[in-house]
Protein backbone atom coordinates (compact mmCIF):
# COMPACT_ATOMS: atom_id res chain seq x y z
CA UNK A 1 0.00 0.00 0.00
CA UNK A 2 1.29 3.76 -0.81
CA UNK A 3 1.90 6.23 1.22
CA UNK A 4 -1.44 8.13 0.46
CA UNK A 5 -3.41 4.89 0.97
CA UNK A 6 -2.18 4.78 4.63
CA UNK A 7 -2.36 8.18 4.97
CA UNK A 8 -6.00 8.07 4.16
CA UNK A 9 -6.60 4.47 6.47
CA UNK A 10 -5.02 6.97 8.78
CA UNK A 11 -7.58 9.57 8.25
CA UNK A 12 -10.35 7.43 8.15
CA UNK A 13 -9.67 5.64 11.25
CA UNK A 14 -9.40 8.59 12.99
CA UNK A 15 -12.55 9.90 12.63
CA UNK A 16 -11.50 12.64 9.73
CA UNK A 17 -12.74 11.14 6.55
CA UNK A 18 -15.50 8.56 5.71
CA UNK A 19 -14.92 5.97 3.03
CA UNK A 20 -17.29 6.85 -0.39
CA UNK A 21 -18.15 2.79 -0.52
CA UNK A 22 -19.16 -0.20 1.61
CA UNK A 23 -16.37 -2.32 -0.78
CA UNK A 24 -14.15 0.74 0.85
CA UNK A 25 -14.90 0.71 4.26
CA UNK A 26 -14.91 -3.28 4.46
CA UNK A 27 -10.84 -2.96 3.14
CA UNK A 28 -10.30 -0.15 5.47
CA UNK A 29 -11.90 -2.08 8.58
CA UNK A 30 -9.81 -4.90 7.59
CA UNK A 31 -6.40 -2.72 7.53
CA UNK A 32 -7.47 -1.49 10.88
CA UNK A 33 -8.25 -4.55 12.28
CA UNK A 34 -5.21 -6.15 10.85
CA UNK A 35 -2.85 -3.19 11.77
CA UNK A 36 -4.09 -3.70 15.57
CA UNK A 37 -3.37 -7.04 15.72
CA UNK A 38 0.11 -6.16 15.07
CA UNK A 39 0.32 -3.95 18.41
CA UNK A 40 1.52 -5.31 21.83
CA UNK A 41 -1.51 -6.30 24.06
CA UNK A 42 -0.77 -2.66 26.02
CA UNK A 43 -1.24 -0.71 22.76
CA UNK A 44 -3.89 -2.85 21.78
CA UNK A 45 -6.06 -1.68 25.04
CA UNK A 46 -4.87 2.06 24.84
CA UNK A 47 -6.33 2.33 21.40
CA UNK A 48 -9.35 0.22 22.16
CA UNK A 49 -9.97 2.32 25.24
CA UNK A 50 -9.44 5.86 23.86
CA UNK A 51 -11.71 4.89 21.00
CA UNK A 52 -14.47 4.25 23.37
CA UNK A 53 -13.62 7.25 25.00
CA UNK A 54 -13.64 9.24 21.42
CA UNK A 55 -17.15 7.65 20.85
CA UNK A 56 -15.64 5.78 17.73
CA UNK A 57 -16.20 2.46 19.49
CA UNK A 58 -19.46 1.75 21.16
CA UNK A 59 -19.71 -0.12 24.31
CA UNK A 60 -22.10 -2.61 22.93
CA UNK A 61 -19.78 -3.62 20.26
CA UNK A 62 -16.62 -4.10 22.56
CA UNK A 63 -18.12 -5.92 24.68
CA UNK A 64 -19.50 -8.57 22.00
CA UNK A 65 -15.73 -8.44 20.75
CA UNK A 66 -14.60 -9.46 24.08
CA UNK A 67 -16.84 -11.63 25.29
CA UNK A 68 -16.35 -13.69 21.64
CA UNK A 69 -12.71 -13.90 21.82
CA UNK A 70 -12.53 -14.35 25.57
CA UNK A 71 -12.88 -18.10 25.31
CA UNK A 72 -10.99 -18.90 22.74
CA UNK A 73 -7.74 -16.89 24.83
CA UNK A 74 -8.70 -18.63 28.34
CA UNK A 75 -8.54 -21.77 25.71
CA UNK A 76 -5.09 -20.58 24.36
CA UNK A 77 -4.09 -20.24 27.89
CA UNK A 78 -4.93 -23.52 29.34
CA UNK A 79 -3.21 -25.22 26.39
CA UNK A 80 0.24 -23.28 26.90
CA UNK A 81 -0.26 -24.23 30.32
CA UNK A 82 -0.50 -27.58 29.36
CA UNK A 83 2.65 -27.99 27.01
CA UNK A 84 4.38 -26.83 30.11
CA UNK A 85 3.43 -29.52 31.87
CA UNK A 86 1.04 -27.86 34.60
CA UNK A 87 -2.64 -28.64 34.92
CA UNK A 88 -4.68 -25.20 33.90
CA UNK A 89 -5.93 -23.88 37.47
CA UNK A 90 -8.29 -20.59 37.35
CA UNK A 91 -5.79 -18.84 39.34
CA UNK A 92 -2.99 -19.49 36.81
CA UNK A 93 -5.54 -18.59 33.89
CA UNK A 94 -6.51 -15.16 35.58
CA UNK A 95 -2.61 -14.14 36.38
CA UNK A 96 -2.55 -12.30 33.03
CA UNK A 97 -5.77 -10.93 33.44
CA UNK A 98 -5.00 -9.70 36.82
CA UNK A 99 -1.47 -8.50 36.07
CA UNK A 100 -2.94 -5.61 33.48
CA UNK A 101 -4.76 -3.63 35.37
CA UNK A 102 -5.96 -1.14 32.08
CA UNK A 103 -7.61 -4.56 30.30
CA UNK A 104 -9.38 -4.64 33.99
CA UNK A 105 -10.88 -1.04 33.77
CA UNK A 106 -11.29 -1.64 29.80
CA UNK A 107 -13.44 -4.77 30.37
CA UNK A 108 -15.23 -3.09 33.29
CA UNK A 109 -16.24 -0.08 31.44
CA UNK A 110 -18.03 -2.16 29.11
CA UNK A 111 -19.47 -4.57 31.72
CA UNK A 112 -17.27 -7.13 31.87
CA UNK A 113 -15.65 -7.57 35.64
CA UNK A 114 -13.76 -10.38 36.83
CA UNK A 115 -16.27 -12.43 37.95
CA UNK A 116 -17.24 -12.92 34.28
CA UNK A 117 -13.53 -14.06 33.94
CA UNK A 118 -13.47 -16.07 36.73
CA UNK A 119 -16.47 -18.54 35.50
CA UNK A 120 -14.96 -18.47 32.05
CA UNK A 121 -11.52 -19.81 33.26
CA UNK A 122 -13.51 -22.21 35.94
CA UNK A 123 -15.77 -23.47 32.55
CA UNK A 124 -12.20 -23.90 30.72
CA UNK A 125 -10.69 -25.79 33.88
CA UNK A 126 -13.86 -28.29 33.77
CA UNK A 127 -12.52 -29.23 29.96
CA UNK A 128 -9.45 -30.00 31.25
CA UNK A 129 -10.55 -31.89 33.98
CA UNK A 130 -12.61 -34.19 32.12
CA UNK A 131 -9.92 -34.59 30.04
CA UNK A 132 -9.94 -32.36 26.79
Amino acid sequence: MGRRNRERVARILAGEETPISAQTRERIRNIGVSTLESYSTSKQVQFLAESLHSGRLSPSKLQGTLKRNAPGEMRKGAEKLNKKGKIPTVELLLKDYRGDKAFQTLAAEVGLDEAYFTALAESECSRWKEGV
